[in-house]
């Protein structure tokens, strides 16, 4: 804490001068204003409900709160300043905040390491500049507001196409994604850099919650690169078909899985860390398509670590899941954490390679059990077990 000085007592006719000086300056400044031009500063406001219109950039010097959904619709384009704090009113169902980005929209989040910019829950106390949790939360405060929502043009695979986004309602026009017969893989909905999302995951539904960052049809023309999801009530990060890359990604704490892959999502996610909790489900689910357009996903570099001994599951490759995992290194899992690949995959549509499982904290018994694992999967990978280090580091440190 810094040591306030003391100040010394003005003399009163030093006082009586600077009084004087500040009102003369004032009248001055009244007067010429009213000789000059009236025409008013346009106000951006910092409370945002409703469709977004028209191009408009959000300061770092403001602090702007979602009271509801908030859309950036066709052909508009939302500007972030690196450092700018957004925050999330509370609600629930059609009332639950929410940033989406529609098809033709664009977001420039481009935020710094030094400077990210930190969606958030309004009873986050941060302000613009500080970096981890305000005051009094946790990765257990969780569906706080929604979450963000990027939707392209991209190919997914669906019975429909387009498609009604997961989490928000279907009477939301703006909530389609996927490019149906106009599909455009290199699809651009912006730039989404250095960029915190916090105590999202907001029920819309019975079982049905925002995920952290949903992408939706999302095209490579978008760049998506360090981005940290924490404490989100649903998955951390999930990709809805499309073809955008994502990189350097950190999901801590999600109540349901880290990361989730569905309907043909063709991209490649690399240096992942995902860090479970108590409530976690799955470092990984990976859905296989739902349609007949069928495309692979690449997911390599990262570290896993689960909740030993009450929460996280390693994996659940669903029917017919299509990719390649490689380079991942697995820890502090339970002894009943399962890795599932469920019928209908085969090798030729899942390959794995260089998984390493810690098993420094497990038993004889449980090692058996990861044995067991090992002999699943190692038919069309390299398996190994041996202890190595975090591939990428966090910003900050998320055990802290």
């Amino acid at each position: 804490m810094k040591t306030m000085k003391t100040m010394k007592t003005m003399k009163t006719t030093k006082t009586i001068k600077l009084l004087a000086y500040i009102f003369i300056g004032g009248l001055f400044a009244a007067c010429s204003s009213d000789s000059g031009d009236d025409t008013p500063t346009p106000v951006v406001p910092t409370t945002y409900s409703g469709d977004i219109t028209e191009d408009v950039t959000w300061t770092s010097d403001n602090i702007y709160t979602l009271d509801g959904r908030v859309m950036v619709v066709d052909g508009v384009t939302l500007t972030i300043e690196a450092g700018t704090v957004i925050k999330g009113a509370p609600g629930t169902g059609a009332d639950a905040s929410a940033l989406i980005i529609a098809r033709g929209g664009k977001i420039m989040a481009n935020g710094t390491a030094a400077n990210p910019i930190v969606f958030t829950s309004s009873a986050d106390n941060s302000t613009n500049g500080t970096s981890g949790f305000g005051s009094g939360l946790s990765s257990s405060d969780q569906g706080l507001w929604g979450g963000v929502l990027i939707l392209g043009n991209a190919d997914i695979s669906a019975d429909a196409n387009p498609l009604q986004i997961e989490g928000i309602p279907v009477e939301e026009t703006n909530g389609l994604y996927g490019g149906g017969s106009s599909s455009n893989n290199s699809d651009n909905s912006g730039v989404f850099r250095y960029v915190q999302i916090r105590h999202g995951g907001a029920e819309i539904g019975e079982g049905n919650e925002i995920n952290g960052l949903t992408l939706g049809g999302v095209g490579s023309g978008t760049q998506i690169s360090h981005v940290e999801i924490i404490a989100n009530l649903d998955d951390g990060l999930e990709c809805f078909g499309g073809s955008v890359d994502c990189d350097n990604i950190l999901v801590w704490g999600a109540g349901d899985d880290s990361f989730d892959v569905d309907q043909s999502y063709a991209g490649t996610i690399t240096n992942v860390l995902g860090i479970a909790d108590a409530e976690s489900d799955h470092a990984l689910e990976i859905d296989g398509p739902e349609g007949s357009m069928v495309a692979g996903f690449t997911l390599t570099n990262g570290t896993l670590m689960g909740y030993n001994p009450d929460g996280g599951e390693y994996a659940d490759f669903r029917k017919e899941a299509t990719g390649g995992i490689s380079n991942l290194y697995f820890y502090n899992f339970s002894c009943s954490s399962d890795f599932e690949i469920d019928g209908g995959s085969s090798t030729a549509d899942l390959t794995f390679a260089n998984l390493e499982f810690n098993t420094t904290h497990l038993d004889t018994t449980c090692k058996d059990m990861l044995d067991e694992i090992v002999e699943e999967i190692s038919a069309s990978g390299t398996i190994g077990i041996n202890p190595v280090s975090l591939k990428i580091e966090p910003r900050y440190n998320p055990m802290d």
